[in-house]
């Protein structure tokens, strides 16, 4: 089946001016600067001449790279409006077919945001680009105007917006005005002159009128040529002159004028432009079918002629469309057939459009009749995607629930969306649906993960999913999104089994955003489990991914984002520093997961009052609101403020909750073992410490149980005696854990006991430890010594020790690392002073017990 977004090609058509128009030479030389513009307003009312003064723009004007996107309601979501975006840019961008490709895959409306990157890099290599986009009022959507004001922000100089619009844009245009880079053109500057209305009677309509009546007209119309022109045509078609019977002209009138225009024409004329008013679009061919004739091109160029509102958009190819006001006026008209024949007309229009392949207009016109049922399964054929699953908002859920996978695709959609509210409707209108009957497994999965239920439901529920007749695409994002769940609940092995489905779908498919998806979703898995050489492993092959697809450029932040999280975890924050500095000027990229790791890293060098601003800001976003991620901010809060520590007290009854509804995550129970531990209940803390040792174990879940174990030394470490068998072997499991991967963070706030106890595991184990042990041991002792005032050598006197260790003189030494002799002599006395020694020997013998040197 064809699951791809369909496109209306007439709507990225520049209409064709109609002949002998009037040149707005003031309007026009003010287009002419465009260039010097990144935003371009023309505001007006309906009529107001905004599409026609562009349109001979652009007709004048073909050495401006110009494309024009004409939007309407159906274009006022986030998908729609960037599908059309994306599909004007064709001309410019050899990879457009690859982004769109991406763009139907998409389920997240912040995943936009990736995609809107990708459009500004490719648009910054190519010359000056204009975009028109007429009718922009109809986009009030929120997000539409977030991405639009991140896209015009962002964007670079040669790519500028031009919006025909009847109101104000809904998004900041501050910055534009303030610095310059916006041009205005509004309704007083539309309206016509004296000397403009009398050339578009005399040469636009071809009317034969006296200038002083023709002065009255304009007058009453105010220099409002839409009105202009009715008022022309209502007293071309009658004897008497109107100008006795119409007062004063506003757009409540326009109705009365237009029922005089309509009524003066032939029965055939009229009975067409009715029937054809429900056509966002029209051509002879289109036209044809819809009222069953052979001959209807003679009857547009007729009307077209007669300058009754149509527009030519495509001359060569014949088609058109009605000036909207006239138009909603034709429906008025429509709506008076009888309803047998607007359903007739309605359902053949669909099958017309249908046949031109125009899914979104067969889909409205059905919508139209309320033939929902016949709108479901066009969908279902044609759009299973967010653009497509748009349209089902104006069915009632009662019927959407009737095809059970249709329910599920848009309550999975709403829910990667977090627009939860609609989650919950569908399902209770599924339920109320079912009359006692059981719905799929894959719905109670739903009902528990909107309910925040901690339900342990076997994956064989994903078998329903399978057998469900929609595309391999979005069963493959389907099963990432739904690892993401799974292992938020901590179910790794049911989280891998789903993107191993995911990764088979994907084979057959060789899509690269899926496999981004399965790629991305691993690396989070493997990272919390401690697999850190898979995961950066796995992150090799994503930057590779993007290097072989530029499209997906907007996706390396991404890469580098969750690298820095290994780098932090083996403590090596030269290198994390490095792989943010990759993105932080790129604002796509300075969300929660960004500010995470750079929290991290603050906390991680000491810069305490850096790591609690960033905080501050994590603080701000929805997501640190929510008690499911409130111990991930606050396990490193407590030890940066003090004033984070009243924070743990608020902490308990959400704990309490969470237990009580099974839905504690381990994470949790370490936060809340440091709880007990400050309130001096030991015993509570250890039990809850070995509970959490005793799953993390069994799903090796390694990070988390080094934390868990540290934090038991930690608490057993004041009765050294009395504990010392069972904390060195708390270390040493705690080492088995570690080394492999180098996981250094958990051992980064060890204290002056615990070092202790590293060196007495040293003296009294160090042959029970292999070498990749025992190595790890001596990283974790020289660690130790890093908050020691003068303690840490520089790289360079660890080389100059290195090689004093050998034997060799201070020449030597000089001579092999290529250094003068007085810089070898200052870096031993440093190494002395560092190590509080003396001599050689002494150097040498104490570097190697604290594990600096081997």
């Amino acid at each position: 089946m064809k699951r791809e977004v369909q496109i209306i090609s007439t709507k990225l058509m520049t209409p064709t001016p109609r002949k002998n128009y009037v040149r707005r030479e003031k309007l026009l030389k003010k287009l002419e600067t465009l260039c010097d513009y990144k935003l371009v307003v023309v505001k007006g009312s309906a009529g107001s001449g905004k599409t026609t003064i562009c349109s001979s723009f652009v007709k004048e004007n073909p050495e401006f790279s110009i494309t024009w996107i004409t939007l309407d309601k159906e274009n006022n979501n986030v998908f729609s409006f960037w599908y059309y975006m994306l599909e004007s840019m064709r001309v410019y961008i050899e990879e457009i077919e690859d982004i769109i490709s991406v763009f139907q895959m998409i389920m997240h409306k912040d995943d936009m945001k990736r995609i809107i990157v990708s459009l500004i890099n490719l648009l910054s290599k190519k010359d000056d680009i204009t975009i028109i986009i007429d009718d922009f009022h109809y986009i009030t959507d929120v997000d539409v105007n977030k991405t639009m004001e991140y896209f015009l922000k962002h964007s670079s100089e040669n790519v500028r917006i031009v919006l025909l619009t009847r109101e104000e844009p809904k998004f900041y245009v501050g910055d534009f005005l303030i610095s310059g880079r916006l041009l205005e053109i509004g309704e007083e500057e539309l309206k016509l002159s004296a000397d403009e209305g009398f050339q578009f009677i005399r040469h636009t309509l071809q009317m034969d009128i006296k200038h002083e009546i023709v002065h009255g007209m304009n007058m009453l119309a105010e220099g409002w040529i839409g009105g202009l022109q009715l008022i022309a045509l209502a007293r071309s078609y009658h004897k008497y002159d109107c100008m006795q019977h119409v007062k004063v002209l506003n757009k409540y009138m326009i109705a009365y004028l237009s029922k005089e225009i309509l009524e003066a024409l032939e029965e055939e004329e009229k009975d067409f432009l009715v029937k054809t008013s429900i056509l966002s679009y029209f051509n002879e061919e289109i036209c044809n079918e819809l009222l069953g004739k052979q001959d209807t091109k003679e009857m547009i160029i007729r009307l077209f002629q007669k300058h009754l509102f149509i527009i030519n958009l495509d001359e060569d190819r014949g088609i058109y469309r009605y000036h909207a006001i006239f138009q909603q006026f034709l429906q008025h008209s429509f709506e008076r057939l009888e309803v047998e024949t607007q359903k007739k007309l309605r359902l053949r229009a669909a099958e017309v459009y249908e046949q031109c392949g125009d899914f979104e207009e067969c889909i409205k016109q059905l919508l139209e009749m309320q033939c929902y049922e016949a709108a479901l399964r066009k969908i279902e054929i044609h759009g299973q995607n967010p653009q497509g699953w748009s349209y089902l908002r104006h069915i009632p859920l009662t019927c959407i629930v009737q095809n059970k996978e249709m329910a599920f695709q848009l309550i999975f959609y709403h829910y990667c969306n977090m627009e939860f509210e609609q989650c919950t409707e569908i399902l209770n209108t599924v339920y109320e649906g079912e009359s006692g009957h059981h719905p799929w497994e894959v719905f109670v999965f739903c009902k528990a993960l909107i309910e925040e239920e901690n339900l342990q439901l076997d994956v064989l529920f994903i078998d329903e999913i399978e057998d469900m007749d929609i595309s391999d695409v979005t069963k493959a994002i389907i099963y990432v999104e739904l690892s993401f769940f799974l292992w938020f609940q901590e179910r790794i092995k049911d989280a891998l089994y789903v993107l191993d489905k995911a990764s088979m779908l994907e084979k057959r498919m060789k899509n690269p955003y899926v496999k981004m998806g399965i790629l991305s979703s691993l690396c989070q898995i493997k990272e919390d489990l401690g697999d850190l050489k898979e995961c950066e492993r796995l992150y090799n092959q994503l930057f590779q991914v993007v290097e072989q697809h530029p499209f997906l450029s907007a996706l390396k932040v991404t890469c580098h984002i969750g690298i820095t999280g290994i780098y932090l975890k083996r403590l090596q924050l030269d290198e994390a520093e490095k792989s943010l500095q990759h993105v932080q000027n790129d604002e796509a990229a300075l969300g929660k997961p960004y500010l995470y790791n750079l929290m991290e890293l603050q906390f991680l060098k000491g810069d305490k009052q850096q790591a609690k601003e960033t905080i501050q800001k994590l603080q701000t976003f929805d997501t640190y609101q929510n008690e499911a991620f409130l111990s991930s901010l606050l396990k490193y809060a407590i030890h940066v403020d003090e004033e984070y520590v009243q924070q743990l007290d608020q902490f308990v009854p959400i704990y309490q909750q969470k237990n009580e509804k099974k839905k504690l995550r381990t994470e949790d129970k370490l936060l809340y073992a440091q709880i007990l531990l400050r309130k001096g209940h030991i015993q509570e803390s250890l039990q809850l410490l070995d509970d959490i040792a005793e799953f993390t174990r069994k799903y090796k879940m390694k990070i988390l149980l080094i934390e868990a174990l540290l934090l038991k030394v930690t608490i057993l470490g004041n009765e050294l005696q009395k504990y010392k068998r069972e904390l060195l072997n708390l270390l040493r499991e705690a080492i088995h854990y570690s080394y492999e991967n180098h996981i250094l963070l958990p051992y980064k706030r060890l204290d002056k006991q615990t070092q202790v106890l590293l060196m007495l595991l040293k003296e009294e184990r160090l042959q029970d430890l292999n070498e990749g042990e025992r190595e790890f041991l001596y990283v974790l002792l020289q660690l130790g010594n890093h908050d020691k005032e003068n303690v840490l050598l520089s790289n360079r006197e660890l080389e100059v020790l290195k090689v004093l260790a050998t034997g060799a003189s201070n020449k030597k030494i000089g001579e092999q690392l290529c250094i003068s002799l007085s810089t070898v002599k200052t870096h031993i006395i440093n190494i002395y002073s560092k190590l509080h020694v003396s001599n050689r020997v002494e150097a040498i013998k104490k570097a190697t017990e604290e594990g600096i040197i081997q």
